[in-house]
């Protein structure tokens, strides 16, 4: 045997162990372990195809999707015929959205193995999702079309007389009728009472009548249409302000931020920070409740859009899924109204004058000095933020999509993102985007933490998460911030609470791809 050969041998025996123990890894959930052990795989062997595809299972499951379609690329330069890898980067191009991308890989899957049932029918629901969001976006483009909000008539919807739950109050209000005479009225609105009774009805896994849906949601549009995008808010003179991140549908987690940290009230104020649905099986929950919070509390709760909060993501992760299981008869126009709350949901707030919260993080906008341009003049300004067109979905480009989807990195400068959308940004971006805004600090959330949260780029970059035990399958805990009106932060970690034995990502599409 020549030293070559043995040479070779190693690498190989090498590479083979190191697999093993990624495959470990992932089975115990440890997907960011098991892809540096693929990677190092990798690096002792790069001829062989599974080796990528399967650390691109692991990008899926931590919403890396660029990365895990490079990874199946390089599978694929290596063998054209590797079936997983053309399905492990239909799946990575189906959660970033490239729907017609994917279905192109998934009927190939099938063309190469046309005796695989489980392959064809994931196509068949691929190629359903695609047409179906096609047709939708063709309705969605003609001029004259009315908003869903416009079309529900409440005198439809009575509440139930056999309905025992908690009811909304009722006052008086001036409304003109067909001639244009102004007459007096009744509606129903948010108190403190039908907060606390939700609170408790929802524990117990109680759905409210459609009516009080509707209310709740043609309430809260109307409130955040008023809003601009980028939301000025103050800490109360005798309170505090905590800010929480990702929930992800984690209901009985909620409830135990607010018996932990109290509950929203007039001196203490909240501010979550996105991702509220999706994934977890109780995100209808959380959505109304955080809802009638806003009613509640108008000028002390407040809610930022995240990048789970548009279409694509719910249609994928659950959220959809979940409105039209609880409400069948009501679904598809009950989800649509929630769209149209979520496009209305500003995209970030500043906290007097010195702290920005935004879900995702900052921008691909070249800087003053790369740019050479004046000092500060390429940085994205507080006022440009506050004029932001949000009332659409999430583009692929663009202030609102790297509002939602942006992370920061170690290194300085901007990188593209593994998610395949957005960038990573470093702590010179954060520094010149503090310093040319007269900022103290950012904070966001948009990944899971450990610890609950993460201080990077010199203390001016905070990243809150608030969803312990991710998706029933980590162990991760969940974190808060509690902001005093001198802007003095402190972070406090959660550990998760038991729920009901309804598993996350129970109504999810996503699941019916993973393979």
């Amino acid at each position: 045997m020549t030293a070559a050969v043995a040479a070779g041998d190693a690498a190989t025996s090498k590479a083979n162990a190191l697999k093993l123990e990624a495959n470990a890894l992932y089975s115990s959930h440890k997907y960011h372990e098991a892809i540096e052990k693929y990677t190092l795989a990798i690096e002792a062997d790069p001829t062989v195809p599974a080796f990528y595809t399967n650390r691109a299972q692991c990008h899926i499951h931590t919403e890396g999707y660029g990365a895990a379609k490079q990874d199946a690329d390089s599978a694929l330069a290596i063998d054209p015929t590797f079936i997983k890898g053309y399905f492990r980067r239909a799946v990575a191009l189906l959660a970033m959205g490239q729907l017609k991308e994917a279905r192109a890989d998934f009927r190939e899957v099938t063309r190469r193995a046309p005796g695989d049932a489980v392959a064809r029918k994931k196509y068949v629901e691929c190629d359903k999702l695609y047409r179906r969001i096609q047709f939708e976006q063709a309705i969605d483009s003609e001029v004259d079309r009315k908003r869903v909000a416009d079309t529900v008539d409440l005198k439809n919807y009575p509440v139930p007389e056999d309905y025992s739950g908690p009811r909304m109050a009722m006052r008086k209000v001036a409304r003109e009728n067909e001639k244009g005479e102004e007459v007096e009225d009744e509606e129903e609105y948010v108190d403190q009472k039908f907060v606390d009774g939700i609170t408790e009805w929802f524990r117990e896994q109680k759905t409210l009548p459609i009516r009080y849906v509707y209310v709740i949601l043609l309430q809260v549009d109307r409130m955040l249409r008023q809003l601009p995008s980028l939301v000025d808010v103050a800490v109360p003179a005798d309170g505090v302000l905590t800010v929480c991140g990702d929930v992800h549908g984690q209901y009985y987690d909620v409830l135990n931020i607010f018996k932990l940290n109290g509950a929203p009230t007039a001196t203490h104020h909240y501010l979550f920070n996105g991702d509220f649905v999706d994934r977890g099986s109780f995100s209808l929950e959380v959505m109304l409740l955080f809802f009638a919070y806003k009613l509640l509390h108008p000028q002390g709760f407040y809610l930022n859009r995240g990048n789970h909060e548009s279409v694509g993501m719910n249609q994928l992760y659950g959220f959809e899924g979940e409105v039209r299981h609880k409400y069948p008869a009501q679904g598809k126009r009950l989800f649509d109204l929630f769209q149209e709350a979520f496009e209305a949901l500003p995209v970030a707030h500043l906290i007097q004058d010195k702290i920005f919260v935004v879900h995702g993080g900052l921008y691909s906008r070249e800087t003053a000095k790369n740019a050479g341009q004046a000092d500060g003049d390429g940085v994205v300004r507080l006022d440009e933020l506050r004029g932001m067109s949000r009332f659409h979905q999430p583009q692929h480009s663009g202030l609102l999509r790297e509002s939602l989807w942006s992370d920061p990195q170690t290194q300085e400068g901007r990188a593209p993102s593994p998610r395949g959308t957005a960038i990573q940004f470093g702590p010179d971006v954060t520094r010149e985007f503090c310093e040319a805004n007269g900022l103290k600090m950012v904070i966001r959330s948009h990944q899971e933490m450990e610890e609950g949260y993460e201080i990077v780029h010199d203390g001016r970059c905070v990243t809150v998460f608030s969803a312990p035990n991710y998706c029933d399958q980590s162990t991760n805990k969940g974190a808060y911030i509690r902001i005093t009106p001198d802007l003095d932060c402190s972070y406090h970690k959660f550990t998760a609470v038991p729920h009901p034995p309804v598993r996350a990502m129970a109504y999810a599409n996503i699941n019916r791809f993973m393979g």
